[in-house]
């Protein structure tokens, strides 16, 4: 069998990953995740054939710093791209903790969704009933809805998770639904209300104006609320905020505000190894 000069140089660098010198080993850890994604069969294949637990653990760090570094790689490009695709930006703000989403299952679901929508659409409805119809379909017929221990449930804020469980936190849910909405042309965006995540219908007939015809909340089956209920919701929970200042926000921050919400989630739940790692993925938007 013939190994290239780059392969003969990462088995010799994997043959070292037992060696008891951290210092060492940090140089080969570094040297083996410099080569990215192409070292990841062979170290797969290290990992089947030693038995020893502690080069199994090394093994894994090491993949995981690739993966690691290919997603934020991903969430960066995306940034760079115009962060157009609300969906897209979610799925590479999940490949640190999920790098083999089946990210193609994931847009057949998406579709699927979309199209029982448009389905049921046509130009005679108003802003109104197109959302009536969009919650029918997904919270009705397909039976999405909160995750209700979202804030200890770190899963929920994964768009994979929402999309195969049909749960999810404010912002993942929040993300689906606009996800929908920008593929059916619906003037549907993002409002970053504290501690919680809304959605807002522009009023696209009015264009000297950036007033929204009303609010949205996808984390209680596509509720529609006015401004007065709004504000009347603000006063309650003692949010010092004028529904003015409540303006949309762009793709880019909704991911960066899905991350956030990630990161105390992580708090939360002590892990703060995932904290960090959310902290440089926010490093980058």
């Amino acid at each position: 069998m013939h190994f290239s000069l780059a392969d003969r140089e990462v088995r010799a660098l994997i043959q070292l990953l037992d060696d008891p010198d951290d210092t060492i080993y940090k140089n080969v850890s570094d040297k083996l995740i410099s080569f990215g994604k192409n070292v990841i069969p062979h170290l797969e294949t290290e990992w089947e054939i030693n038995a020893q637990n502690a080069i199994q653990s090394r093994i894994e760090e090491i993949i995981h710093q690739i993966e690691f570094e290919i997603g934020k790689q991903a969430l960066a490009e995306w940034k760079l791209g115009g962060a157009i695709d609300i969906f897209e930006g979610a799925v590479k703000a999940s490949m640190f903790q999920y790098p083999d989403q089946p990210v193609d299952l994931m847009l057949s679901k998406l579709e699927l969704l979309r199209k029982d929508v448009w389905l049921e659409l046509n130009d005679n409805l108003t802003s109104l009933e197109k959302v009536r119809v969009l919650n029918h379909i997904l919270y009705d017929v397909h039976h999405f809805g909160p995750h209700l221990k979202y804030l200890s449930s770190d899963q929920s804020w994964f768009i994979s998770n929402v999309l195969a469980n049909h749960k999810g936190s404010p912002t993942t849910m929040a993300i689906l639904y606009m996800a929908i909405a920008d593929r059916l042309d619906l003037p549907i965006v993002g409002i970053d209300l504290p501690d919680h995540f809304i959605l807002g219908y522009k009023d696209v007939y009015n264009h000297t104006s950036s007033e929204l015809l009303f609010y949205i909340n996808p984390f209680s089956k596509g509720a529609v609320f006015g401004k007065s209920e709004l504000e009347r919701y603000i006063d309650k929970m003692g949010i010092e905020l004028n529904t003015e200042d409540l303006k949309p926000i762009s793709n880019e921050q909704i991911i960066a505000r899905l991350l956030t919400d990630l990161k105390q989630c992580y708090k939360k739940l002590g892990k703060y190894r995932k904290m960090e790692e959310v902290n440089q993925l926010l490093s980058v938007l």
